[in-house]
C-alpha cells in the first residue's frame, strides 16, 4: 500500500505539472479556477515538443521511483495506465497529421479553440457572473499573443483544416458578440465596457488570422492527410485494442452486412412491402416542427431515461448529477452533425453536463435527424445511461490517475454508449421504432470502422467516404460532410464506437460465464462505471480484481 501512495502522489505532480502548461484544460477539469481561468495555454510547436519530451520524463521518473513489483494490483494497473496514456499522447502529438496543420488539443483550430476556452466559463456558473467575466476578459485579452504563437503549427497545411479554421473565424466572432449582448444586463457598467473593448481586441485578432490563413496557408496548403498504414497500426497497436487493423475491418465489414439484414427484416415487420429506406425516412418524418421544441423532446426523453434506469436497478445513479440540454455553439457546428456531450467540471462537486443538439439550419432535411425515434435513442447514447452517466460516475471516483488517462479508453466511452443502446432495447426502453433506428446507428457505426481504417490507410478519399455515407446510411450530403470533415483529424476514433460495443458485449459473456449464478447487470454496470472509463484491456484487469474481492467477502 505504501508504493501504491507513493505512485499516486508522483502521478499528482506530474498532473499539477501538466495544468500548468494547459490553464483551459485546468478550467474544464474545475481545477483551481482562481488560478488558470483567465490564461490561455503556449500552443506552439515547440510547446508541443517540450511536452513531448515531458511525457517521456514523466514515464522514466515512474520506472526509477517505483517499485513495480511492490505495488497491489490495483496500483500494478494504474501504473500501467498512466505509461499507456503518456506514450499515445506522446504519438499523437508527434504523428498525427492535424498536430502540424494548426490543430490544437480538441474539437477545433486555433480561433475556435478560445471559443472553447470561453464557452465554460460562460456557460457554468461555478462561481460568480462577475468572475467568471472578469475570467472570459483575461483570456481575450490574451488572444493575439496566443493567435500569433499557433502560427508555428501550419507547418504541413492541409486544405481541408486550412478551410475549417477559416470558417470558425466569423462563428466564434458571433459567439463573442453573443456573449457581449446577453451579459449587457447583468453586468455592472464598467465590467461591460471593459468586456465589450476585450471582444474589440480578440475578435479584430481573429479577423486579422482569418485574413493570414487566406493570404499565406491556404495557398501553400495540400490535400495530404492521411496517416498511413505504418503509424495507424502502431496506433492501434499503442491503444491495446487487440487486433490489427485488417481484423477490425473485416468486423466491420461483417457487421456491415449482418446490420443491413437485421434492418430489412425489422423494416418488413414496421411497414410490410417497404424498403428499409422507405421506413426510415417514414421515421425521420416523424419529428418535432421546430428546433426548441426538438430541445423540449430531448429534455423529456432524457429524464425518461434515468427514470427507468433507477426503476429497473440496472445501475447506479450519483445524486448529485444533473443535465442540461442546449443548442452547440455556433464554432462548434460545423464539426457536430447532430449532437454530442460535454462532461461537468472533474472537480466539482455539482456535476452537470451540457448535451449539445446541433441545428445548423431549421429546415425539413436538419429536423429529420432530431425524429422522435432518432431522438430517444440518441439520449440513452449521449444521456442515461451513456455518456453522462458515465463520465459522472468517473468525475466521483477518488482515483486521479484512471480520472485523467480515461481519454485514452475511446473504445470503452463510445463503446458503452453505443452497447446502452441496445441495453436499453433489451430491457424494453427502446420500442420497435426506435430499435430500427438503433439498427440504423449500427449501420453508421460499422461503416465508421470501415471510413476510419480505409480513409487513415490510403485506401478511400474523401469524396469516395462521403458517396459511401450518403448511399449506405441515406445520410444528407450536408451531414455526411461535417461527419467526415471531423473524421480526417482523428484516425482510430471513430472505430470506437461499434468495435468497443463488440468489445464490451464480449467482456460481458466472458463475466457472465465466470461468475455463473453471482452475475447480475448492476454488478456489470457498475464496475464498469467506477473504472472510470479505462481502456477494456484494463476493465478487464478491474474486473478480476473485483471479482476477487466478492469471493474473499
Amino acid at each position: 500500500m505504501a508504493e501504491d501512495a507513493k505512485l499516486y502522489k508522483l502521478f499528482e505532480r506530474i498532473f499539477d505539472t501538466e495544468m500548468e502548461h494547459s490553464p483551459t484544460e485546468a478550467t474544464g477539469f474545475g481545477y483551481k479556477h482562481e488560478k488558470y481561468d483567465h490564461l490561455l495555454p503556449d500552443t506552439s510547436a515547440e510547446a508541443y515538443e517540450e511536452r513531448r519530451a515531458r511525457l517521456l520524463q514523466y514515464n522514466e521518473e515512474l520506472r526509477a521511483q517505483i517499485d513495480y513489483e511492490a505495488l497491489t494490483e490495483e496500483g500494478k494497473l494504474d501504473f500501467d495506465l498512466v505509461i499507456q496514456y503518456h506514450d499515445i499522447v506522446r504519438f499523437l502529438l508527434g504523428e498525427l497529421p492535424s498536430m502540424r496543420s494548426g490543430q490544437t488539443i480538441g474539437y477545433s483550430a486555433p480561433i475556435g479553440f478560445v471559443g472553447e476556452a470561453i464557452h465554460p466559463l460562460y456557460t457554468r456558473d461555478f462561481a460568480p457572473l462577475e468572475t467568471r467575466t472578469k475570467a472570459i476578459i483575461g483570456r481575450l485579452k490574451q488572444t493575439p499573443k496566443f493567435l500569433e504563437g499557433t502560427k508555428s503549427l501550419w507547418q504541413k497545411p492541409v486544405k481541408l483544416w486550412v478551410q475549417l479554421a477559416i470558417e470558425e473565424g466569423p462563428r466564434t466572432v458571433g459567439f463573442l458578440q453573443l456573449i457581449q449582448h446577453t451579459l449587457k444586463p447583468q453586468l455592472e457598467p464598467t465590467l461591460h465596457q471593459e468586456l465589450v473593448e476585450a471582444i474589440g481586441v480578440a475578435s479584430a485578432s481573429m479577423g486579422k488570422y482569418v485574413e493570414w490563413l487566406q493570404s499565406d496557408v491556404l495557398p501553400r496548403a495540400t490535400h495530404d492527410w492521411v496517416l498511413g498504414k505504418a503509424k495507424f497500426a502502431k496506433l492501434i497497436k499503442l491503444r491495446r485494442l487487440g487486433k490489427t487493423p485488417q481484423e477490425i475491418l473485416a468486423l466491420g465489414m461483417q457487421a456491415l452486412e449482418d446490420t443491413k439484414q437485421a434492418l430489412a427484416k425489422l423494416a418488413e415487420e414496421l411497414h410490410p412491402g417497404k424498403s428499409v429506406e422507405e421506413v426510415r425516412e417514414l421515421i425521420k418524418s416523424d419529428h418535432p416542427s421546430t428546433f426548441e421544441k426538438v430541445l423540449q423532446h430531448v429534455t423529456h426523453i432524457t429524464k425518461e431515461a434515468r427514470a427507468f434506469i433507477l426503476e429497473h436497478n440496472l445501475m447506479d445513479v450519483p445524486e448529485n448529477e444533473s443535465l442540461r440540454v442546449i443548442p452547440t455553439p455556433s464554432f462548434l457546428a460545423p464539426l457536430i452533425s447532430r449532437a454530442a456531450y460535454r462532461p461537468p467540471e472533474m472537480f466539482s462537486m455539482k456535476q452537470e453536463g451540457q448535451y449539445l443538439v446541433t441545428a445548423t439550419e431549421e429546415s425539413e432535411k436538419i429536423l429529420k435527424e432530431h425524429s422522435y425515434a432518432g431522438s430517444k435513442n440518441a439520449a440513452v447514447h449521449e444521456a442515461y445511461p451513456g455518456h453522462h452517466l458515465q463520465i459522472v460516475s468517473a468525475n466521483l471516483q477518488p482515483n486521479l490517475i484512471r480520472k485523467i488517462t480515461c481519454r485514452i479508453g475511446g473504445e470503452t466511452i463510445e463503446g458503452w454508449a453505443h452497447y446502452c443502446e441496445q441495453f436499453m432495447a433489451e430491457k424494453g426502453f427502446l420500442g420497435k421504432t426506435e430499435v430500427f433506428m438503433q439498427l440504423d446507428g449500427q449501420l453508421f457505426r460499422a461503416m465508421r470502422i470501415i471510413i476510419d481504417i480505409k480513409l487513415h490507410t490510403g485506401q478511400m478519399t474523401f469524396d469516395e467516404a462521403k458517396e459511401f455515407i450518403i448511399k449506405e446510411a441515406g445520410m444528407a450530403e450536408t451531414i455526411a460532410v461535417t461527419e467526415l470533415k471531423l473524421y480526417t483529424k482523428f484516425p482510430s476514433f471513430f472505430l470506437d464506437y461499434l468495435f468497443g460495443k463488440l468489445m464490451l458485449l464480449k467482456l460481458r459473456d466472458e463475466i457472465q460465464s465466470q461468475m455463473g449464478d453471482q452475475y447480475s447487470d448492476q454488478f456489470f454496470h457498475n464496475t464498469i462505471l467506477q473504472s472510470c472509463a479505462m481502456p477494456i484491456h484494463f476493465t478487464r484487469r478491474l474486473f478480476q480484481i473485483r471479482i476477487a474481492q466478492l469471493s474473499k467477502d
